[in-house]
């Protein structure tokens, strides 16, 4: 549970075309848009993911870890998928992870910003 997080990206068209892809299989769409600032939140409603442009490396990254939850497993696979054909790299295939927790069914991937993604569909407890 969050009640709004930010990241730091590069490019922030570049970041809106990978975001609005990546998440909307999850249920999540754009709010806004500055040239400061965009926004995501579920249904496209209320803005609870912001983006913002800074400068850094995708080999070090950001400093961030982001854990989306996912209604489904096929969810979890959609937006996969979608992250990855718009540039994202794998860390954590989809899948079940054990060794995480009994019931964790998910992915952790790389942003094109080097902002770690994670998506869970099933309790972490």
């Amino acid at each position: 549970m969050f009640d709004h997080l930010s990241l730091g990206v590069r490019d922030l068209d570049a970041a809106r075309r990978f975001y609005a892809a990546f998440l909307g299989p999850l249920g999540h769409g754009e709010t806004t848009a500055t040239e400061a600032e965009l926004a995501f939140g579920p249904g496209g409603e209320t803005s609870q993911f912001y983006l913002y442009p800074v400068s850094g490396d995708r080999i070090s990254g950001l400093g961030s870890h982001v854990a989306f939850t996912a209604h489904s497993r096929a969810a979890v696979d959609a937006a996969c998928a979608a992250a990855l054909s718009n540039g994202a790299t794998v860390l954590r295939p989809a899948g079940e992870h054990p060794d995480i927790a009994p019931d964790y069914y998910g992915a952790v991937l790389l942003d094109p910003d080097g902002n770690k993604l994670e998506i869970v569909a099933g309790l972490m407890i």
